[in-house]
């Protein structure tokens, strides 16, 4: 007799695929604010300020694709949802490990910042999305 799998590690192995399949649109979209945030200045001769602007674009350009992630997972797959709660979340996850790098020493290592921030923002997407009202 075949062994089912329990509901929870069904539960489980969903979450950890959707939170894989919102980082790669995050990060497709962060690659693209990269771009455009250095082209800005990329003809200027300040290099360090097309680097910020690409930097920059990152850091908007994620949660962006995180965002547009979640509502394509709630129009085009029909998953039930917060949608508002799960938008809310991926704000919340980016704007909370910008404003804890210095006190949780993230910023120390460049590597461990994003890090952090590119597994925190599509988990706290996805926990605001899946909780209930």
């Amino acid at each position: 007799m075949p062994q089912q799998s329990s509901p929870i590690a069904g539960r489980i192995l969903k979450f950890v695929l959707m939170t894989v399949s919102l980082g790669v649109l995050g990060i497709l979209f962060g690659v693209i604010g990269a771009l455009i945030g250095g082209k800005v200045l990329g003809s200027d001769s300040v290099g360090f300020g097309a680097l910020g602007l690409a930097i920059g674009g990152v850091i908007i350009g994620y949660p962006a694709g995180i965002i547009i992630g979640i509502i394509s997972i709630k129009k085009i797959l029909h998953q039930q949802g917060s949608l508002l709660l799960g938008i809310l979340g991926s704000i919340i996850g980016a704007v909370m490990i910008m404003v804890l790098a210095e006190p949780l020493n993230l910023n120390s290592n460049t590597n461990l910042l994003f890090g952090v921030f590119f597994l925190s923002v599509p988990v706290f997407c996805l926990v605001g999305f899946f909780l209930k009202r």
